[in-house]
């Protein structure tokens, strides 16, 4: 069985990606004051944004 990771005493989740030549890691670590979980906060970004992103999309064309 793994050890549970461990960022300032506290559980972490770690993911890494590389991209090229650059390795990008992240930490996750849960507050104890958060107020929301990360995916109904991932969530509410998407669609509290979705509005915005047909504004930024008109007269795109690749």
């Amino acid at each position: 069985m793994n050890k549970p990771r461990l960022h300032n005493g506290k559980p972490c989740r770690v993911d890494e990606m590389q991209v090229g030549t650059t390795l990008f890691t992240v930490i996750s670590v849960q507050s104890d004051s958060a107020k929301e979980a990360v995916n109904d906060k991932v969530k509410n970004l998407i669609l509290n944004n979705r509005e915005n992103s047909t504004k930024l999309c008109v007269g795109y064309s690749q």
